[in-house]
């Protein structure tokens, strides 16, 4: 039987990640190599590439890993990830929690963020995001997040399969449209900041992504020049051995 999402209060999606997640390196492993030194920008083409330049829609879900190839070469994060966000076992996950995901871990300023989700989750055909489709970005962050964090403590994530229950949702977006049906894209950011408990759990959820992703970049790097020293150490010593051994 598939497992079904528990719907959770705000207050302890608050409890489980604001202020506790892992230092250093709080996303799951694959997830950061897959993503690994991506900007809004580069988030942007490759979306740009699955909507073949805006002629066709965003795909709402993967149902392999071989699907998600347009995203990355690399088969065995793409796969690893796959694994980790169909913790329900249906054989597909939903690309809307990815997406939103890597909204958040890819670098940028907060305010371009949020232009981005209102361009991405938004109408194509308008300047403007409705109360609907950023309820729809907050459903699916919140899944998605519950499904890649690495809290204190931990070595994996541990609160999979939870979703931000409607109740929660719907007065985050009383607080931010205030009684109206849309904002304008490049306002949006404003406007959450209205909603100063869920700005400042998606601004600690992001800040922390990208400080994870900045991390690991850096680990990479340091890995890569030890490496290289090795190795020029090593072909030192042959040559001082060959040396040796033709006199």
């Amino acid at each position: 039987m598939y497992q079904k999402f528990e719907t959770t209060p705000f207050s302890s999606f608050r409890q489980q990640y604001f202020n506790n997640l892992r230092d250093q390196s709080c996303l799951l492993p694959a997830l950061e190599e897959l993503c690994g030194g991506w900007t809004q920008e580069t988030l942007k083409s490759i979306l740009q590439k699955l909507t073949k330049k805006n002629q066709a829609p965003l795909p709402l879900f993967f149902d392999s890993s071989q699907a998600m190839d347009s995203i990355s070469n690399k088969k065995q994060a793409l796969a690893t990830v796959f694994q980790q966000l169909d913790s329900r076992g249906i054989g597909r996950i939903d690309a809307t929690e990815l997406f939103s995901v890597m909204l958040l871990l890819s670098t940028g300023e907060i305010s371009q963020i949020f232009y981005n989700i209102a361009v991405i989750f938004g109408s194509d055909k308008t300047n403007h995001i409705t109360s609907d489709e950023f309820f729809f970005f907050i459903d699916c962050l919140f899944r998605g997040i519950s499904k890649v964090l690495i809290c204190k403590g931990e070595n994996k994530p541990i609160g999979l399969n939870k979703r931000l229950n409607d109740q929660d949702i719907n007065k985050f977006m009383q607080q931010i449209f205030k009684g109206q049906q849309k904002v304008n894209k490049d306002e949006l950011y404003a406007s959450v900041k209205q909603s100063q408990q869920l700005f400042e759990f998606i601004e600690y959820i992001s800040t922390s992504m990208q400080a994870s992703m900045e991390y690991t970049r850096q680990q990479s790097l340091l890995m890569m020049k030890i490496t290289m020293e090795v190795k020029k150490l090593m072909a030192q010593m042959l040559a001082q051995i060959d040396g040796t051994a033709k006199k």
